[in-house]
């Protein structure tokens, strides 16, 4: 059995860029909801809003856990 490894390397390189793609995807959704919280969480302050306070702080402390 003949094993074309140029095909195989080819292959390894699509998969570790694809995982590569979703990694970095990940980390800008993340960055993105993290400054939404952020400033959802200033805007709630300014307002003294101690229900929305505490729930964007809940789901800032739950994003950043992972």
């Amino acid at each position: 059995m003949f094993i074309n490894l140029g095909l195989l390397m080819q292959m390894k390189y699509e998969l570790i860029l694809s995982i590569h793609a979703d990694v970095v995807w990940e980390h800008s959704i993340r960055c993105f909801n993290e400054t939404r919280l952020r400033k959802l969480i200033d805007q709630a302050l300014d307002e003294r809003d101690v229900a929305s306070f505490y729930r964007y702080s809940a789901e800032l402390v739950d994003l950043r856990k992972g």
